[in-house]
Parts: C-alpha cells; structure tokens; sequence
C-alpha cells in the first residue's frame, strides 16, 4: 500500500489562501458605495430570486443592494435569505445559525450585518479569533508544547480535524478580544478572568479561501477571512476541558508531534496556518530550516481588496 504525501508547509498555505480559477464573478455592491464588499459566483447569481430591491447588471457583473441604511440593508438581505431558505434553495443555508456577521465599510462603519452561514454565498469579508495556549517545557527540544483542540464528528465545517485551542467567529457587536473571552469560556471552560491576564494579541492572518467538499456547501463560493490571533502562555497546573460538544478532545502536544499532524494534513486549513504563524513568531520556523519562508511569512498576510474592520 502507497503511503500518503506528506504536505509541505506551503502545500498548507495554498490549501487555505488561494487564488480564484478564471471564471464569471459579480460583484456584490451596496448603494450608495462604489467598491464592492464581496465577489458571488455566476450560478449563485442566477439561482437567487431577486426582488426590487436588488438591481442587477449583466454587462458590469454587478449585484447592487438598494437600501439607504444598515437597518434596511440588513433587514432586506435577510428576507432574501430567508425566502431562499425556506425554498432549500442553497445547501448553505441549511444550516442555518440565527448569528450575525458584520459588513463594514470605508470608514469602518457597520454597513450591514448578514447570517453567518450565508456570507459565502456573496463572499463578504468576516473575522474569526483563534488562540493558542501553550506552556513552556524543558523536556521538549522547541521548549514549548500547545494545548491542540479537536473537532467534534458533528461539526458542519472540517468535522474531527485539528484545531487551535481555541477558534471563533467574530459577530455583529463584538471586539475580537470580548469575543476570544466567550469563546474560551464556552469552548475551553477558562473563566474570563484567566483569559484577560494571559492572553496575548499577536496580530491576524488573512487569506482567501474557496469553499470545498470539506466545508459544507456551495464549491467555490468566495470566503475571505481574517482571522485575530492570540496566543496564551498559561501555567503548567491550567488544564483546557472542553466546555461545549463542539469540541471533542483537547490534547499538549510538542512541536515535533504537531510537525508531524500538520504534514499529515490533519489541522484545519486556517489554523494550519495559525500554527505556522505562531511557529513563526517562535523562531521555530526560520529561513535557515523553510525553504519557503518568505513566501510563507508574507502570504499569511494577505492584502485584502475588500473593506475591513
């Protein structure tokens, strides 16, 4: 029998960022605003049912809200999702959450908030928080070991894959930071109050991702990230228990056996991607050990043409 490819670190970030095949996109624009807040496929275009209050524009690939505030943009794109979702027109919407993303625009300001699990669909930028707790080790040759969570089999995205410690999406109303506290709370069972003492801003990846088979979904539906990272040096008597059923187990591990998890392929495409970061930051990944260190350091910080936070 064969053995698997391993996967190189690049091999990791082509997985997560990546570039657009040729094709016929839209835009997704709002009125009064001319920069576009997302990219939709050709087919969702045409499958949606549009209303009045869309205009679309075959000769400018251009979809177009026609609202005057965030109140009523929100309110109309949430009755178009709505009657697509009761027509189980989008396998996407199926698993509909009730949560909101934020839609900000030129000077930061909330344009509009969409359903979490439909911002594929009209590739709207979101954000997410991931952490990494880890402890320092003197039995380990990096000198540090990470506290890696696992998905539950039940999740709609990645289900079973390998996670950061800690990983969510940042909703309407939320500072990445108030959202990392619930989020290790809810998943990791920290009290807020370690969370506020030990965890550290490390600042963001960002990436665009084509949905695939693992994501549940439309293929190829545009989903711009950025993700805020934290990282979180806790004491040795700290124990992450999983709080919630999104999480299966939560294993330390040294860097030599997440080295191995990470060519198998096992970790999430982002929080590969969180890891090499933080491998990057520890001087465990150096230009002197990856030969793709520059292209690596750079593209974890992909520029975004979109607006953002």
């Amino acid at each position: 029998m064969a053995l698997p490819t391993l996967k190189t670190n690049l091999d990791l970030l082509n997985d997560l960022d990546q570039t657009p095949p040729t094709g016929n996109y839209y835009k997704f624009i709002i009125f009064p605003y001319a920069a576009p807040f997302g990219t939709l496929l050709e087919e969702i275009v045409k499958t949606f049912t549009w209303d009045r209050n869309w205009f679309i524009n075959n000769t400018t690939k251009t979809i177009t809200l026609l609202a005057s505030s965030q109140a009523e943009r929100t309110a109309i794109l949430h009755e178009t999702l709505v009657r697509e979702r009761d027509n189980k027109t989008f396998q996407l919407l199926r698993k509909w959450s009730g949560e909101l993303f934020p839609v900000y625009g030129p000077n930061k300001e909330l344009i509009l908030s969409i359903e979490k699990v439909a911002a594929p669909l009209f590739g709207v930028l979101t954000y997410g928080v991931q952490l990494l707790a880890y402890q320092e080790s003197h039995d380990s040759e990096n000198g540090v070991k990470i506290w890696i969570s696992k998905r539950a089999e039940t999740k709609r995205r990645f289900p079973g894959m390998l996670d950061s410690t800690v990983g969510g999406c940042m909703p309407t109303g939320e500072t990445p930071f108030e959202c990392l506290v619930r989020e290790c709370e809810e998943e990791v069972s920290f009290p807020p109050a370690l969370t506020r003492q030990y965890a550290k801003a490390c600042g963001t990846i960002n990436y665009l991702y084509l949905l695939d088979e693992r994501s549940g979904g439309e293929l190829g539906c545009f989903s711009p990230e950025i993700q805020f990272l934290y990282e979180m040096k806790v004491p040795e008597d700290v124990k992450p228990v999983p709080g919630d059923d999104e999480v299966a187990e939560i294993v330390l591990m040294d860097v030599e056996q997440i080295k191995e998890e990470l060519a198998k392929g096992s970790f999430t495409p982002a929080n590969g991607c969180v890891v090499l970061d933080f491998f990057i930051r520890h001087g465990i990944l150096t230009f002197e050990n990856e030969p793709d260190y520059v292209e690596i350091a750079s593209r974890l910080h992909r520029v975004m043409d979109l607006h953002t936070a």
